[in-house]
Order: C-alpha cells, then structure tokens, then sequence
C-alpha cells in the first residue's frame, strides 16, 4: 500500500481526539427541568477529561439530595462531554458514567 492510501485509511478510521470537555447537567429550576454546561457553551471547555470528571463529581455531591424527588438546584444526569456534545467515557471504569442519575 502507498502512503498517500493509507494516511486516508489512517484519518477515516482514527479515534478523534476532542478539543475540549464541559460538564452536563440537568437541574431543576423554577420547577422545570434545565440542561446546562460547565463551563457555559459561550465559555471555553477544560481541556481535561479527567479534570472535568472531577469536577462533574464535585457538583454532584455539593448538590445531590435525599430522595427520589428532584430538589430546585439540585444537578442531576451529571455527565461530560466532549465538543461535539457527545458523552464521553468515565476515565476509572472506561465505561459510560452518568451521576446522580434521575
């Protein structure tokens, strides 16, 4: 195979690497549920997955609450993605996480 082929075949089917990584949430406010990001999608994303993990954590147990019921600010569906918005693999179970889910 020549280079110039195989470079092609190297970029189609390479794992991409992200630009970027945000906390998503959901969290209720005024009685209805909201999705939001960490940073704010206006805001630049961490530029660490784990980082991000940590920090989607943080928030979660800073604001999780007792109970089935969501509470007013309570985040819950706690999960990072990635730039596109896609969600991306907890780094300590390499498998899908999402906190406090709901």
């Amino acid at each position: 195979m020549k280079v110039g082929p195989s470079l092609k075949l190297v970029d189609k089917n390479w794992i991409r690497k992200a630009k970027g990584y945000r906390v998503c949430f959901q969290q209720k406010v005024d009685s209805e549920l909201v999705t939001d990001y960490c940073p704010g999608l206006d805001d630049s994303p961490l530029d660490s997955d784990v980082t991000t993990w940590r920090h989607a954590w943080k928030l979660t147990a800073s604001t999780q609450t007792e109970g089935d019921d969501i509470a007013e600010g309570e985040m819950v569906n706690v999960h990072v993605v990635d730039d596109l918005g896609d969600p991306i693999i907890y780094y300590a179970t390499n498998k899908a996480e999402v906190f406090n889910p709901k």
